[in-house]
C-alpha cells in the first residue's frame, strides 16, 4: 500500500492507486508513530499516481504529516487536477532539485525499499566527516568513510558502519528492524538506538579502549561486543 524512496530532499512517499484515501491516510500515519525516530524532522513528497484528489484532502495530509514534525513539500501526480490543487497550496509537483535555503540539511540517497523491509543490498556511502548539526536520513543502510562528530546523527532504517570514529547519536533499524546492528571503529556515542532499543553512553569513557565495536539487540536488550572486520 505504501512504498518509501529516498531521495535528495528526503523520503517520496509512493501511495498506492487501488486502496480508499483514508485507509492509506491512516496506514501512513500508523507507519510514522510506530518509526517516528525516522521521520521525525523529515522532508516528505507524495506520488500518489492518477488518484484526483481534493484541495481539502491535501490540507488534510499536509496537517497529519505537521502534527509529527514532517514537512510535505510536493505531490507528484499523474492528476492535471492533483497537481494544479497541489500548486494552489504553494507544494512543488515536479522533484526538481531545490535550493539549501528550502530544505534543511539531510541527505538522502535515492534507493528504494518497501516499508518495513530491509534487502541488505540498498545503502548510502557517504565519503566525508559527519560535523556537528548534520544529519544523515536514509531508509537503508548508511555506510560513513570517516568521523561522525559528538552532535551529528545517523538514522538508517536497516544497518550504519562507521570507518572511523562515531561520538553522535546513531539510530539502526529505525523502520523496526531489531535484527539491525551499529558498528565502528571506535564507537564512542552519545546515544545509540536500534528500533525501539536506546542506549546512552557517558562521554569519554569508551576512548580509553578504543578498539572496533558492533551493537545490535540481543533478548531486547541492547549489547556491544568485538567486531572483525
Amino acid at each position: 500500500m505504501i512504498t518509501f524512496k529516498g531521495i535528495r530532499q528526503g523520503l517520496l512517499v509512493i501511495l498506492d492507486d487501488g486502496a480508499l484515501w483514508e485507509d492509506i491516510c491512516a496506514s501512513l500515519q500508523s507507519k510514522i508513530i510506530n518509526s517516528s525516530g525516522f521521520f521525525k524532522g523529515g522532508t516528505i513528497a507524495c506520488d500518489v499516481g492518477h488518484r484526483p484528489l481534493s484541495v481539502g484532502q491535501l490540507v488534510g495530509l499536509r496537517a497529519m504529516l505537521a502534527e509529527h514534525d514532517i514537512v510535505l513539500w510536493a505531490i507528484q501526480s499523474e492528476s492535471e487536477l492533483t497537481r494544479a490543487r497541489a500548486a494552489e497550496l504553494g507544494l512543488k509537483t515536479e522533484l526538481a532539485p531545490v535550493t539549501s535555503a528550502e530544505l534543511p540539511e539531510v541527505i538522502d540517497a535515492s534507493q528504494s525499499i518497501q516499508t518495513g523491509y530491509i534487502d541488505g543490498t540498498d545503502g548510502l556511502l557517504v565519503r566525508r566527516r559527519v560535523r556537528s548539526g548534520q544529519m544523515i536520513r536514509h531508509p537503508g543502510h548508511i555506510v560513513v568513510l570517516d568521523d561522525v562528530n559528538p552532535g551529528a546523527q545517523l538514522v538508517a532504517g536497516g544497518d550504519i558502519i562507521v570507518w572511523g570514529k562515531l561520538q553522535g547519536t546513531a539510530h539502526a533499524g529505525a523502520l523496526g528492524d531489531e535484527q539491525a546492528t551499529i558498528c565502528a571503529l571506535e564507537l564512542s556515542p552519545a546515544i545509540l538506538r536500534i528500533a525501539d532499543v536506546a542506549r546512552r553512553f557517558q562521554a569519554g569513557k569508551r576512548a580509553k579502549h578504543a578498539r572496533p565495536e558492533r551493537a545490535h539487540i540481543e533478548r531486547e536488550e541492547m549489547v556491544v561486543t568485538e567486531w572483525n572486520p
